[in-house]
């Protein structure tokens, strides 16, 4: 039932693109966010799918109507960032091919799809009307992430509520993906909301719908989080508000109160919710960096336990392991190969710190973080093309004309922390994050006008 509701939506999609080429925009940022959560047969593959289908309504479009708008009026070379972020793209087309044939498993194909997704993406992207609207921009992101985190919130309460089962079990093995991927989106949609509350001032007549709209959706999302339990997803919240609210108080910006009032609303919420509703036995004073006695201390929610330390100590086994052949340390062993070669350094690391040791086989892959993965999978040549092109999209936020510059090109690295956390390398906003026209500069001002 599922399956047909999403097919039928990437159908709709593809018509929407080939009726008219510049709904690609909005569809794709639909598309990247909304899809981050769902599985189709325990595989996180929807959001591919849907922007596969708006590629090819822009291809049925190119046959049968012979022109789109997504044409460069004057032909021009690619710049810095544009060469690198093909670099990347082709690099990991490479290795994933190259993991495909060690792994000898067809299944493999879907990861040569997905990276010529990226490439075909960028090529449209890169293509893109330079008159876009920021605030159009960020709006449909706002939009996006509101109905992903209303999505997110109902497929656990319903499964609860007809199953009895916990939210935290078959469904997400089957259906969603767990906490630490599924609330990525968190990142993006505080970024949309810090520039629309910037905005919003430009837009006079809507600062009160802009507020409704922000604080609407602010609820939404954090009470997911809370509902969720989830860490990585509340740390990010208290960190971007806390961040954003001092920078806007030292500017005696007054839009700067209305963030701290959002940041209220959460601490008010979470600590109501957890004490009186949730099962988890996190307190929202377990987030804060602050001991009993208001001194500065290490959150409680980061204190060592034998979960926590195992994957502090997760990147310090891989990296020995890579580092032990000179070939590997380079080009690391294919895609997807973490998933099998990391079994037995984990389990010889959580032997030797006397943790509790992991059941794992060859039948039973290894799921590692993002960061882990990626440097197993594509050696330090991969990691430093990642990192070469967040770094060059830092750049390009610094160079903007927004006054939240500042703020958005600390959260934009914001990703290498959730790297370590999530294994978010199956999602396409993992990719796009580091794209030259990627969704966070497409929201930021460009134009030689300072607001």
């Amino acid at each position: 039932m599922f399956y047909f509701i999403y097919f039928f939506i990437g159908i709709l999609f593809t018509l929407q693109v080939l009726k008219n080429p510049d709904n690609f925009l909005k569809f794709f940022l639909a598309a990247i966010i909304i899809g981050t959560g769902a599985k189709i047969n325990g595989y996180p593959v929807l959001d591919e799918l849907w922007v596969a289908m708006l590629l090819i309504g822009l291809f049925l479009r190119k046959i049968f109507v012979m022109k789109l708008n997504f044409e460069k009026s004057e032909s021009k070379k690619f710049d810095l960032h544009e060469k690198a972020f093909i670099f990347l793209t082709l690099y990991f087309l490479f290795q994933s091919l190259r993991g495909g044939i060690w792994l000898e498993d067809p299944r493999m194909l879907r990861w040569v799809i997905f990276f010529i997704i990226i490439g075909l993406s960028f090529l449209v992207l890169s293509n893109l009307k330079e008159d876009l609207d920021p605030y159009y921009v960020a709006q449909i992101i706002l939009y996006s992430t509101l109905i992903y985190f209303f999505l997110y919130f109902l497929s656990g309460y319903i499964y609860e509520l007809i199953t009895g089962m916990s939210k935290f079990g078959e469904l997400q093995m089957l259906y969603v993906s767990g906490s630490s991927v599924a609330t990525f989106p968190t990142v993006i949609f505080l970024i949309a909301l810090i520039i629309l509350n910037e905005r919003s001032k430009i837009y006079s007549e809507n600062i009160r719908n802009t507020n409704l709209l922000i604080a609407f959706s602010f609820i939404v999302v954090t009470f997911t989080l809370v509902y969720y339990d989830s860490r990585a997803g509340i740390f990010t919240i208290i960190g971007v508000l806390l961040i954003n609210s001092i920078f806007q108080l030292l500017k005696k910006n007054k839009r700067g109160k209305f963030q701290f009032f959002l940041l209220v609303i959460f601490f008010s919420g979470y600590q109501f919710w957890a004490i009186n509703y949730s099962d988890s036995n996190r307190q929202i004073q377990d987030f804060l960096p602050l001991d009993t006695n208001l001194n500065l201390a290490v959150p409680k929610n980061l204190k060592r336990d034998n979960n926590k330390e195992a994957r502090i100590l997760e990147p310090k086994a891989a990296f020995n392991f890579i580092t032990d052949n000179p070939f590997h340390s380079l080009f690391g062993y294919g895609w997807y190969m973490s998933r099998y070669e990391l079994i037995e350094p984990i389990q010889q690391m959580r032997r030797y710190e006397q943790l509790i040791r992991l059941n794992l086989s060859k039948t039973k892959p290894y799921q590692a973080s993002g960061a882990v993965a990626l440097m197993v999978d594509t050696g330090f040549i991969g990691i430093f093309l990642f990192l070469l092109n967040l770094i060059l999209g830092f750049i390009k936020i610094l160079k903007s004309y927004s006054n939240s510059k500042y703020v958005v090109s600390i959260v934009y690295l914001g990703i290498i922390l959730w790297s370590l956390v999530g294994t978010i390398t199956p999602l396409l906003l993992f990719y796009f994050w580091v794209m030259p026209n990627n969704p966070i500069i497409l929201m930021l001002e460009k134009k030689d006008i300072k607001i």
